[in-house]
């Protein structure tokens, strides 16, 4: 039937033809199945609201839906209602017991229509689930998702107005250094890029700094395809500038190679920042709820009302994409209303050029190091790769190696003449492996990271003595394997 919108004379019968269709059938019509009612009307399609209080079906005929009285805690009274081929049920009322009735007898006379369930409360959700409904639905929990939502709003718009503020009370004199991370990714890349355009707009003179390399071939791609300006540090360039800021990063030597003492003025991040670490700067805002600190300064962006530039967006939005894995990893729904702004922005053609690189020879050596050397422990796979120039050619080969059947976490490790670098995946739902590798290594280097991905920095320390290359790759995977094993309750050979 057509859903009127606009009240008749004429009320709709109660009793319909046992052939009647309904595409949708509301169970339930108090305020919740009512709220259900006005949105699906939008979609233009038929749907029926049964309800067993005469007066409530009587103030729905009156605002024109079709409704009718009915028992849903009744087998002939459900047997009387045109259920059968339906698309949707909504099974909405207040009586739990009379939902769990109605939703077993839809299921076995309709077993293709979709089915929410309304829960009384967080205890009934997976009884609910488990007579086969596809969606439960429990009120106070999407109330207080709502305000917390509104609540993130509220807060991400004070900290745009705070940074904006701090920004303006630097003096013009004073240079700010924005630190990344070592070997920068594309997140870490775009956040300090927009907290550049942020300050150059405000008369500000910003520079983006990063130590170490930008190995990643993806990575160089999108730093000279965007233009990006990136100063790598040398020497004492850190002293000439009096204002440091942190994007991507939470730490002073952390993911990063800044002196462990140096005073921080600005931090950006969605990173967890580590037990017991005290921060103490002008300006602090993590988010650890968001995949992305790009997120972040986009909303940055759209509270301060910034001109957004082509390259920006372009920047930003890839920051997104390649933080969370296209989506799939650590994403919340901020990053996905922050990456729908960005794209009418960005420039696509570019980001096609960006993702098409070619492999360098050094990311195919390590693939194929990491795949010589793998050791598989149950669903666990490590691998030592050896020594390494670029460190960013450790993800990749992790990424690769976690699609192999039967592995759900991935540890793969190389060494330079100073660091052992760690870069770890899993896919595994019943383990943080952020937490794993901070607990493994946490107390010897910098490690850390989310549930899906992870990574350390340790220095060689007493290995470093070792000029024997072949022993020095032998001590350094027995400990590096034996930390991690032992951290997931896994005990070596020699334990």
């Amino acid at each position: 039937m057509n859903i009127q919108s606009e009240k008749t004379t004429e009320k709709p019968s109660k009793k319909h033809p046992k052939k009647q269709k309904y595409p949708y059938v509301i169970l339930g019509g108090g305020s919740i199945g009512l709220a259900i009612a006005k949105e699906v009307a939008k979609l233009k399609k038929g749907f029926l609201i049964v309800d067993s209080e005469h007066t409530r079906v009587e103030a729905l005929r009156d605002e024109s839906y079709e409704a009718i009285e009915g028992d849903i805690n009744s087998l002939k009274s459900l047997k009387e209602m045109p259920l059968v081929g339906s698309e949707g049920v909504f099974i909405m009322s207040s009586d739990f017991d009379a939902n769990v009735t109605a939703l077993k007898y839809i299921k076995n006379v309709s077993p293709k229509s979709f089915v929410m369930v309304r829960a009384i409360d967080l205890i009934t959700i997976d009884d609910l689930y488990s007579e086969g409904a596809d969606i439960v639905l429990h009120p106070p929990s999407i109330v207080a998702d709502v305000a917390l939502t509104e609540l993130q709003k509220i807060e991400i718009r004070g900290a745009a107005w705070q940074l904006m503020n701090y920004l303006k009370s630097i003096d013009p004199s004073q240079k700010i250094g924005i630190v990344i991370h070592d070997n920068p990714d594309p997140d870490s890349i775009a956040s300090g890029l927009a907290l550049k355009n942020i300050a150059d707009s405000l008369g500000k003179t910003a520079d983006i700094l990063y130590y170490g390399m930008i190995g990643h071939a993806e990575n160089r791609a999108f730093v000279n395809l965007l233009d990006i300006p990136l100063i790598q540090v040398r020497d004492q360039m850190l002293s000439e500038y009096s204002i440091i800021a942190l994007v991507d990063s939470n730490t002073p030597g952390k993911n990063n190679s800044l002196p462990p003492d140096t005073h921080v003025n600005i931090i950006i991040d969605h990173h967890m920042a580590h037990e017991n670490t005290e921060i103490k700067s002008e300006f602090v805002d993590i988010r650890p709820d968001v995949g992305a600190t790009s997120t972040i300064m986009t909303r940055y962006v759209q509270e301060l009302d910034f001109e957004l530039s082509s390259h920006l967006a372009t920047a930003l939005l890839y920051g997104i994409r390649t933080d969370t894995n296209e989506f799939k990893r650590n994403t919340s729904t901020f990053d996905l209303t922050a990456a729908a702004f960005l794209y009418s922005f960005a420039e696509h053609d570019l980001l096609s050029q960006i993702e098409t690189p070619s492999m360098s020879a050094e990311t195919l050596e390590v693939l194929g190091e990491a795949i010589r050397n793998k050791k598989i422990e149950g669903s666990y796979l490590l691998s030592n790769v050896g020594f390494i120039y670029d460190r960013d050619t450790l993800p990749q080969a992790a990424d690769h190696l976690l699609k192999l059947e039967g592995i759900s976490t991935v540890l793969v490790y190389g060494l330079t003449d100073e660091k052992i670098y760690v870069s770890a995946r899993s896919k595994d739902i019943r383990i943080n492996i952020g937490d794993i590798i901070q607990k493994s290594f946490g107390d010897i280097g910098s490690a850390g990271g989310h549930p899906k991905t992870a990574a350390a920095q340790i220095p060689l320390g007493v290995f470093s003595g070792v000029k024997d290359r072949d022993m020095l790759l032998k001590l350094t995977e027995e400990a590096v394997t034996r930390r991690f094993l032992s951290t997931v309750g896994i005990e070596t050979e020699d334990e």
